[in-house]
């Protein structure tokens, strides 16, 4: 009786399977068989799953009882969290403004963004990337995208969404020069029109296109010296998923605004936020936010979200910088030893696709899940973003895994 995100209701799902428990990398059908979950659920449950710890103090919380006051009201737990995600950011001086989930606080970022220029009406404009994808909740965040899924949010909306630019994505290649060429060019002409540009910090369901060196550095230099604000969508890249807290500390960035969900709180209340810069933050010293959600900042969320934010310790990132090389080795391995199924890797730390050629993907996956492994896949490429915690050896083992399914594919070709 349930209608799925991105599933019809008529086609048989090949991968339907009854989830009954998880815990740890883990989730349990109803046979209570262990299935890996080598994509953290949708890059979500970066802890693992049935975290004790964090389930200790949700439990807690909700014994004492505050589980719903109006946002506008202050809060403790709220004020820690805020100070914390302040703390990790590079604003000294910023504010945190909390949604229900990553779509929503994209959508504040461009609020934000536009409200920032509103003595300049017509520089109202936000640029995005071909094939990125910053939630598909409603028409804003879908209009943001630059995959698909939007196009049908376009056909409802009665709202041509293809009239604005899809920035070119970087290529290894030219370590990205055509791609900073154009953006430039079209930073010259149209600078006075264009608000803010949206980037992840790494490249998630896009395919997971790793920048080359340099180049978020020279596009954030660009749009400075365009007075183009710059805000980062690290939904799926932030908290440790890259090695990093944030994607774009391997770059040294500053962006303007920071957009974060999914490990903010592991998964276990929904939950987004966006950290605004100080310069943004004056916008509010007298004028009110016109934007609001009733759960924003909801006090369990909140709760959770500290208990994470103390998990993710720099030996966790360590472990995930060391995992990303261990899975990077194997993928070389397969890629130079299946040519005419796998078309390519790409990714850093926890966050990888292999991309395979024409429609090998979906049997991949079949193939995976009957092997107790469960994985994401969208288009042609298959994602590796296992919980942080993985053990080595269960890292090694599901590789293993991969590589016997890719191996028996790429030999019945």
């Amino acid at each position: 009786k349930t209608l799925r995100p991105w599933f019809n209701t008529k086609t048989a799902n090949t991968l339907d399977f009854n989830i009954n428990r998880a815990n740890g990398c883990y989730v349990y059908d109803k046979n209570d068989n262990p299935i890996m979950d080598f994509t953290s659920g949708l890059m979500v449950t970066n802890l693992g799953h049935n975290n004790s710890i964090i389930n200790a103090r949700m439990k807690q919380e909700i014994d004492n009882g505050l589980l719903y006051f109006p946002p506008s009201v202050l809060s403790e737990e709220r004020e820690t969290l805020s100070d914390n995600l302040i703390k990790l950011s590079p604003h000294v001086d910023g504010k945190v403004f909390y949604t229900n989930g990553g779509a929503d606080a994209n959508e504040s970022a461009v609020y934000f963004a536009k409200r920032h220029f509103k003595e300049l009406p017509k520089k109202n404009r936000i640029l995005r990337f071909d094939k990125s994808f910053h939630g598909g909740s409603s028409y804003i965040s879908s209009y943001l995208g630059g995959d698909s899924r939007r196009n049908e949010k376009q056909s409802h909306y009665k709202f041509e969404l293809n009239t604005d630019i899809m920035l070119p994505n970087p290529s290894l290649r030219d370590n990205g020069k055509r791609s900073i060429e154009m953006i430039e060019r079209i930073f010259q002409n149209q600078h006075n029109s264009i608000a803010a540009i949206m980037i992840e910090g790494s490249s998630g369901t896009a395919g997971c296109y790793v920048y080359p060196y340099g180049y978020y550095n020279k596009l954030e230099k660009m749009a400075r010296d365009h007075n183009i604000l710059v805000i980062v969508d690290e939904v799926m890249s932030g908290f440790g998923r890259t090695g990093k807290m944030f994607a774009y500390e391997h770059y040294n960035g500053t962006p303007d605004i920071i957009t974060l969900a999914k490990g903010l709180t592991n998964g276990c209340v929904p939950m987004g936020a966006a950290i605004i810069s100080s310069k943004l933050a004056k916008d509010y010293e007298e004028t009110p936010v016109n934007n609001g959600l009733t759960y924003s900042g909801h006090p369990l969320a909140c709760v959770a979200a500290n208990v994470c934010l103390h998990l993710y310790t720099d030996e966790l990132l360590e472990q995930v910088r060391k995992n990303g090389d261990t899975i990077r080795g194997y993928l070389n391995y397969m890629a130079m030893n299946y040519p005419q199924l796998i078309k390519e890797y790409r990714g850093m730390g926890q966050l990888y696709c292999v991309e395979f050629y024409d429609d090998n993907v979906a049997y991949i996956q079949k193939a995976l899940m009957d092997k107790n492994v469960y994985t994401f896949f969208r288009d042609n490429n298959l994602y590796i973003a296992p919980p942080l915690i993985i053990s080595d050896a269960e890292l090694v083992h599901t590789l293993e895994k991969l590589d016997s399914v890719c191996m028996f594919a790429n030999s019945h070709m």
